[in-house]
C-alpha cells in the first residue's frame, strides 16, 4: 500500500489497466479451446481494447476519453460483430464466424459503465456523461440492427445472402427479433446508476477536500489562540511580577534612604529599618518564587494553575509598608469573611497595590486612603492621595499611555487589568488634594 500511495495518479491508472488486461486477454485465452468459446472472439477484443484504454486514460483526459468511447466503441463493436469490416477488407477485424447484429454478451458493457463512473467522478457534468454513455449503448442495441437491416436491404443478395450472414436482420420489420427490449432497460438503468455513483464519489471527494480545508484552517485559528493565550498569560506574569517587585522594592529603597538620612543621629533607626528591610525582602522573594512555581508546574494543554490570590490581610499589610516610610494610609476593606480566590479579587489586589507603589513613589504624599466597597453591583475601589503634585491631567491615562516610565506604566497596567475584567478605571482629582484612582469590577460569577 505505501508503494501504491507513492505512485503518481496516471502510473496508477497505467498499472491497473494493465493488470485488467492482463485478466481479460488470459481470460479469453484459457476459454478459446473450451465450450464457453463465443461464437465471435473479435467482438471479446475489442471489448478488452476498449476497456484497458479507458481505465488508463479517463482520468487524466476524462472528456477525450469519454467522446472516443462513447463514439467509436459501438462503430468497432459493429464492424467486428456483424463482418462489415471483413466486407470492407478489414482483416485485423476479420471475424471466424458471423454471430448476428445484437449485443453479444452482457459483459461488453462493461467499457460504457467503467467510462460512464470514471467520467463523471474525474469532474465531467452528468447530463453529459449520461448522454454519451446511454446513447452509445442505445447505437450499439438498437442503432446497430438498424443499420444493419437497412445496408442488407438495399444490397444483392448473393453477396450477403449466404449461409454466413443469415443470423443478421434483413429488414427493418425483422429488427424486433434482435432488440431485447427488458435487456436494454435494464443496461440503460445500471449506466445511468453507475454514472450518478461517480458524481456522488466526486461529491463526497469534494466535500472531504472541504472539510479537510476547513480543519486545516481550525488548526492554525488554535495555534493563533494558542499563541495569543500565551502572550496573554505572559503580560499576566509580567504584571504580577512588576506589581509585587515594584511595590515591595519601592518601599525597600524608600526606608533604606530614609534609615541613611538619619542613621548618624538615630543608630537604632537603621537597625529596625534594616530588620524591616530583610522581612520584606523576604515577601517579596516569597511572592517571586510562588509565581515561579506556577510557571515551572503548569502542564502543556492544561488548565493554567493560577497563584494564590492574596487575602484582606495582605492588602492591609500594603497599608503598613506605606506607614513605615512615612505615609499614613488608612484603608476600608470589605468586612464579611469570603474566599478570595477569583480573577477579580486579583485584579481588585493588584490595582490597590499599584495605586498604593505610585503615592509611595511618585505622589510625595503623606496620607492616602483607599475603599473597597463590594456589592451586587460589582466592586468599587477608590485610593485618594494628599500628593503634592497636583490634581493630574484632564487626559492623564492617554497622556500614561504614550509615556514610557515612571507613573505611566503604573496606570497603564490597573487599566489593562480592569479593562481585562470587563470593568473600568479613571484617575481625576481626589478630595484630599492630590489624585483619585478610581476603579469598578463586575460582580463576581
Amino acid at each position: 500500500m505505501g508503494y501504491w500511495r507513492r505512485l503518481s495518479a496516471w502510473q496508477q491508472d497505467v498499472l491497473l489497466a494493465t493488470l485488467i488486461g492482463v485478466v481479460w486477454f488470459s481470460g479469453l485465452a484459457v476459454i478459446n479451446d473450451s465450450w464457453l468459446r463465443p461464437k465471435n472472439p473479435s467482438v471479446s477484443v475489442v471489448t478488452g481494447v476498449f476497456l484497458v484504454l479507458t481505465v488508463a486514460l479517463v482520468r487524466q483526459i476524462p472528456w477525450v476519453t469519454l467522446v472516443f468511447v462513447g463514439v467509436f466503441y459501438p462503430l468497432v463493436y459493429a464492424s467486428a460483430e456483424t463482418g462489415l469490416a471483413e466486407q470492407l477488407g478489414l482483416d485485423i477485424l476479420r471475424a471466424p464466424a458471423i454471430s448476428d447484429a445484437a449485443l453479444q454478451s452482457e459483459l461488453h458493457l462493461v467499457p460504457l459503465l467503467v467510462v460512464g463512473y470514471l467520467a463523471a467522478a474525474s469532474g465531467v457534468r452528468r447530463l453529459t456523461t449520461l448522454f454519451f454513455t446511454m446513447g452509445s449503448l442505445a447505437a450499439l442495441m438498437i442503432g446497430l440492427p438498424a443499420v444493419v437491416a437497412i445496408v442488407l436491404s438495399n444490397s444483392p443478395r448473393e453477396v450477403f445472402y449466404g449461409d454466413r450472414y443469415q443470423n443478421l436482420p434483413r429488414s427493418i420489420s425483422s429488427l424486433y427479433s434482435y432488440i431485447d427490449v427488458s435487456l436494454f432497460v435494464f443496461a440503460e438503468a445500471l449506466i445511468c446508476g453507475m454514472v450518478l455513483l461517480g458524481a456522488n464519489a466526486l461529491r463526497r471527494r469534494k466535500s472531504l477536500l472541504v472539510m479537510e480545508q476547513r480543519n486545516n484552517a481550525l488548526v492554525r485559528l488554535r495555534t493563533i489562540e494558542a499563541e495569543r493565550a500565551a502572550a496573554a498569560e505572559r503580560t499576566r506574569i509580567a504584571r504580577d511580577l512588576h506589581d509585587v517587585v515594584s511595590h515591595h522594592m519601592s518601599a525597600v529603597v524608600i526606608r533604606a534612604q530614609a534609615a541613611d538620612r538619619v542613621a548618624d543621629q538615630k543608630p537604632e533607626a537603621l537597625r529596625e529599618a534594616v530588620r524591616w528591610i530583610a522581612a520584606s525582602g523576604r515577601e517579596a522573594l516569597t511572592a517571586m518564587r510562588e509565581t515561579v512555581r506556577v510557571l515551572n508546574n503548569a502542564s502543556p494543554g492544561a488548565g493554567a494553575e493560577m497563584a494564590p490570590v492574596p487575602g484582606l490581610s495582605d492588602v492591609a499589610r500594603m497599608g503598613e509598608r506605606l506607614k513605615a516610610v512615612g505615609i499614613d494610609v488608612t484603608m476600608q476593606l470589605p468586612t464579611r469573611n469570603r474566599q478570595m480566590t477569583s480573577a477579580t479579587d486579583l485584579t481588585a489586589v493588584r490595582i490597590i497595590q499599584e495605586a498604593l507603589t505610585n503615592v509611595m513613589v511618585h505622589a510625595k504624599a503623606t496620607a492616602a486612603h483607599v475603599s473597597w466597597q463590594s456589592g451586587p453591583q460589582g466592586e468599587l475601589l477608590t485610593i485618594d492621595d494628599n500628593g503634592s503634585g497636583g490634581p493630574p491631567p484632564v487626559n492623564a491615562l492617554e497622556t500614561a499611555r504614550r509615556q514610557e516610565s515612571g507613573r505611566g506604566n503604573g496606570l497603564i497596567g490597573m487599566r489593562e487589568r480592569a479593562h481585562a475584567s470587563g470593568g473600568t478605571l479613571t484617575v481625576a482629582a481626589g478630595p484630599l488634594g492630590g489624585w483619585r484612582v478610581q476603579a469598578w469590577l463586575p460582580p463576581q460569577r
